[in-house]
């Protein structure tokens, strides 16, 4: 693919950093709070300010959620805890009960026990990705389109637990439509009066965990509790120890908005540029790392004269990521015209993460990135489009996959956009353990690799503005 004629101006990486301290100036930006409100004005002031002269906000309706008070307590002790979100609450009081150990849940584990009027204690188990040798498999089987590693650092041990797939309690389900391995659904239908949720193969003690965020409203009070706190829970609740739980809030009717600019170019042929601006804690790498990238394409692009970009470009910055991708699906479905013209979706999620490893119970930063991923349709379009980027711009640990080799679309933010339009995709995500945890936090972010970044994403879409 020929070079673009105009030397771009690219932002460096303390400016894209900066971009992320500001919207990470907010303690969390869930959907439908004050919080998350706020972060949507602010994605639309930079739009405008970038160079976006038509920028519109989305409204969609949705249950706004909110915990404000959370604990357990087991025999006098209180034992360290996170709301499992859009669960049932509990009355004030909360509810006090005998604790019974589920095991993962399965219907031989429920079968050994009486969960009728008690606290029910279960594990909850994510699947281990052996990166390392998935990629030598790919590559032995034709089904890799290329691997981009500079550096040589994965090897045939590099491997990760994938922390957001949580096996026995997925997400996306009721009472009537969940696996029988949902435990979750399981002990509500058996008559558990709350659940407490043990995340046992976490790489830490943390107790954060913001999931399943799939704007399901759930019966049954929840709550998690970390791998470390969770070996002592487990043992009290093999001996039927009394604990009380509370989880007190509110589920009110609210809005989220999807923030979204057009760039036109000389054909209305569509080249779609996304993230998400919602995130559950700080959010640095989930998702103000992907926002700051999508941010520095418009300023990119709208540099550039109208005659001189072949295709336009509309960059959307969706919301509701944690409420089950309605923004992506409600954007597709709701501008059904304007996707038909969509030649390529580019989704940009977690780039610049570091990877963490435990130790000492805690994550320690390795000097690495974590592994990223761009999935990708097989369809010689995005394909050549990702294989020349990260042949000009190679980037650090990143797998282009096929889009479908999980699940029927990315599992990233682009699934919304893909399942509602079959729209061709490049989805590139990180994936650090602590995606979905308050330790998501700005120390997290390797600022100096920023700028090559943004270098890799400007080599995707470069060939389409010819």
């Amino acid at each position: 693919m020929p070079e673009f004629e105009k030397v771009l101006n690219l932002p460096g990486s303390n400016e894209i950093f900066e971009w992320i301290e500001e919207i990470c100036k907010l303690p969390h930006r869930r959907p439908g709070t004050p919080e998350g409100h706020e972060a949507e004005h602010w994605v639309a002031k930079k739009l405008k300010e970038f160079g976006l002269k038509n920028v519109t906000m989305d409204p969609i309706s949705i249950t706004c959620w909110n915990a404000d008070h959370w604990s357990l307590t087991v025999e006098g002790r209180e034992i360290p805890s996170f709301f499992v979100v859009n669960s049932g609450f509990t009355p004030s009081e909360g509810v006090t009960a005998p604790l019974v150990y589920v095991g993962t849940g399965s219907r031989k584990e429920f079968k050994k026990v009486d969960v009728m009027g008690k606290i029910a204690v279960a594990d909850i188990t994510f699947p281990f990705i052996p990166s390392g040798v998935l990629v030598k498999l790919l590559q032995i089987l034709g089904a890799l389109y290329y691997f981009s590693d500079p550096d040589h650092s994965i090897t045939l041990r590099t491997g990760q637990y994938l922390n957001f797939v949580r096996q026995n309690f997925l997400g996306g389900t009721t009472k009537e439509t969940a696996p029988a391995s949902d435990v979750y659904w399981q002990a509500y239908a058996r008559g558990a009066k709350a659940i407490c949720l043990i995340l046992r193969d976490q790489p830490s003690n943390s107790k954060s965990h913001y999931g399943p965020y799939d704007g399901i409203m759930k019966p049954l009070p929840g709550l998690w509790i970390g791998k470390y706190d969770g070996v002592k829970l487990r043992e009290q609740a093999k001996t039927g120890a009394t604990a009380s739980m509370v989880l007190t809030g509110t589920a009110t009717l609210g809005t989220m908005n999807n923030v979204w600019g057009v760039l036109p170019g000389r054909s209305n042929e569509i080249v779609l540029v996304t993230s998400h601006h919602d995130a559950p804690f700080q959010g640095a790498t989930e998702d103000g790392a992907g926002m700051a990238q999508v941010l520095a394409q418009i300023k990119i692009w709208a540099c550039v004269p109208r005659e001189r970009r072949a295709r336009t470009l509309v960059f959307v910055i969706d919301a509701g990521h944690f409420y089950g991708s309605e923004g992506g699906t409600s954007f597709a479905r709701n501008h059904a015209d304007l996707m038909k013209k969509v030649r390529l979706l580019i989704t940009l999620e977690h780039l610049g993460a570091k990877e963490v490893v435990e130790q000492k119970h805690n994550y320690a930063k390795t000097d690495q990135l974590a592994l990223t991923v761009m999935f990708t349709s097989n369809a010689p379009l995005p394909i050549a489009t990702a294989v020349n980027a990260l042949r000009k711009k190679p980037a650090k640990r990143t797998l282009p996959l096929p889009a479908t080799l999980f699940a029927p679309a990315p599992t990233s933010d682009a699934a919304g956009y893909v399942l509602e339009s079959g729209v061709p995709v490049i989805s590139w995500i990180g994936c650090p353990y602590y995606l979905l945890d308050e330790y998501d936090t700005l120390d997290k972010i390797a600022k100096p690799e920023l700028h090559a970044i943004c270098a890799t994403v400007t080599e995707l879409i470069k060939p389409h503005m010819r």
